[in-house]
């Protein structure tokens, strides 16, 4: 049996998108997220898919790279058919998402993998080395959840584009401004600001995928954490979902974030570990 590789750049066509949807059936969700299926066909996509057809035009394995936060620095995923493994399908879309990295230009790259003893023998054999693991947590929705009355979440409006980078750069630092900067142009991301008595206390942003609510760039002004308002962002967050009639509620937290334990009291349950890879030469 012959296989040939092909890749293709997002948006991908639909017939595409449909075959690699149909591959992935019924496998877990992570699954579907380290894949990037919710941005296969969106038009301000950037990123591409390596596939991988039998002779007879079947789709059994691809790969799926994204440039998250358009600064050329992407993640990618791997599936393979499982009766198409152990024929060194997963390294040649690995050879495959290289070389399409290179000819694009990326700055650096994570190859994202739910934690899994084969497939981190497999990333290391390939030279590959576990940068950092985060904790994806989930929660259901909450029917209801009143904000204190001197809290209010809103948002993002220009005039506190300011207050906002500077809550941001406290958080963490300056690295934190692309990211914000992104959030803002992409129009399926949403900003939202938490003030109490009109003061900037915190902020996240919010997005849907697969009937899911996620969250993300959670950050509490340091002169304003231990108060409650990450926990209480995070419940206003999880009756949005409910308001919207999505299923769960997503976050992401790395192992080594020591404030992973609010989410924990928000209501948040660990589902899985995503571990991120990146080549030994990075």
């Amino acid at each position: 049996m012959e296989l040939s590789l092909s890749i293709a750049s997002f948006p991908l066509d639909a017939e595409t998108a449909g075959e690699m949807e149909q591959l992935i059936d019924g496998e877990p969700k992570e699954c579907r997220m380290l894949l990037q299926n919710e941005l296969w066909q969106k038009p301000f996509a950037k990123g591409f898919a390596v596939l991988a057809y039998t002779d007879s035009g079947e789709l059994v394995a691809y790969a799926a790279a994204a440039d998250m936060v358009g600064l050329h620095h992407y993640e990618w995923s791997a599936f393979v058919s499982p009766d198409y493994r152990r024929l060194g399908l997963a390294t040649a879309l690995a050879d495959g998402v290289a070389h399409s990295l290179k000819q694009r230009g990326a700055e650096s790259e994570l190859a994202a993998f739910t934690e899994d003893a084969a497939s981190d023998s497999w990333l290391e054999s390939l030279g590959y080395h576990c940068s950092f693991q985060e904790l994806q947590f989930e929660a259901q929705p909450l029917s209801a959840y009143p904000l204190a009355e001197t809290v209010d979440i809103q948002p993002f409006e220009e005039e506190d584009l300011d207050d906002l980078a500077n809550l941001l750069r406290a958080a963490f630092d300056e690295s934190a401004l692309p990211v914000l900067e992104h959030n803002l142009e992409d129009p399926e991301r949403h900003v939202y600001l938490m003030r109490q008595q009109g003061k900037l206390v915190a902020t996240a942003t919010l997005s849907s995928e697969d009937g899911a609510l996620w969250v993300t760039a959670l950050a509490v002004s340091p002169d304003s954490q231990r108060l409650g308002h990450g926990q209480a962002f995070l419940k206003w967050a999880r009756h949005l979902a409910h308001q919207k009639n999505l299923s769960r509620v997503l976050v992401e937290v790395e192992t080594e974030n020591v404030a992973w334990p609010v989410y924990e009291k928000a209501g948040f349950v660990r589902v899985s570990t995503i571990s991120y890879w990146q080549p030994q030469e990075a």
